[in-house]
């Protein structure tokens, strides 16, 4: 029910947002054609441009006026992530395949980025860091992005932030960090091998996709001490795996969320 009101709150901005660019466009050519019959004629290719095609228009840049649950434009560099790292050879396999040229407002405009203006008018990063670094990788400078939330007051914001599962302040270990520790744009995320493990796993079945805040990370910090955080990349990651179905089906797996059940005989 909440995602359908989002969605009809994004789609009647968009709209309204379409009608009034289309209406200063037909204020000028009043002033010029001089005649209705010419007037009806720009309307009529106007609101083919605005509505038939459904994308001529594009989403107005993310900003102060941008209302909330609405969908913006937003520079990618201009992204302030709200965890430490991501796992890099899942983002450099994605981005491996994926085509080049893409249109990043094209290609987010069915899901969005959400994002939250801070109170200093920056937007921060709330998911997707994954497919925000595969995106700059593959050259892509802007993309669609959905304002989810807005804190204007500087001494709530970390605290809401924290309270809304919004941001994780956490290194690979499960170390807290200060909200200061966080990179301030995308191309300054690490590296967090036992991520990528985890998202592997998760790929493979070994546990299974749940709406649980940050779940891949609990996995990987359950992985990476049970493993010793003995070194992970290319090279060994199918032992890494293989290592991995062992350490998922286990018992003191089980309070992690999307546990796949015990190990079969």
């Amino acid at each position: 029910m909440r995602r359908s009101v989002a969605k009809h709150r994004r789609c009647h901005f968009t709209f309204n947002s379409r009608i009034m660019q289309s209406m200063s466009v037909l204020s000028s050519a009043v002033k010029t054609t001089g005649g209705l019959h010419h007037l009806r004629t720009f309307a009529i290719a106007v609101a083919v441009l605005a509505f038939g095609t459904g994308e001529a228009l594009g989403e107005p840049p993310c900003g102060d006026g941008t209302p909330l649950d609405a969908n913006c434009e937003i520079a990618l560099e201009a992204l302030h992530p709200t965890q430490l790292a991501v796992g890099m050879m899942q983002v450099e396999e994605r981005a491996a395949r994926m085509k080049s040229g893409i249109d990043g407002v094209r290609y987010t405009r069915e899901r969005p980025i959400p994002v939250v203006q801070g109170p200093d008018g920056g937007f921060y990063l709330t998911d997707s860091h994954h497919l925000v670094s595969v995106l700059t990788r593959v050259g892509v400078k802007r993309a669609t992005a959905r304002l989810i939330g807005r804190i204007r007051e500087p001494a709530d914001f970390w605290p809401e932030m924290q309270a809304r599962h919004w941001v994780y302040l956490f290194d690979a270990r499960g170390k807290r960090i200060a909200p200061s520790a966080l990179p301030k744009h995308i191309a300054g995320l690490a590296d967090d091998p036992y991520r990528a493990l985890a998202g592997y796993a998760e790929s493979a079945g070994y546990f299974h996709r749940t709406d649980a805040y940050f779940m891949e990370f609990e996995w990987a910090r359950y992985f990476g001490s049970h493993m010793r955080w003995q070194p992970i990349d290319r090279m060994n990651l199918l032992n890494a795996l293989e290592s991995a179905a062992k350490l998922a089906c286990r018992p003191e797996a089980s309070s992690l969320p999307g546990y796949a059940g015990p190990c079969r005989p």
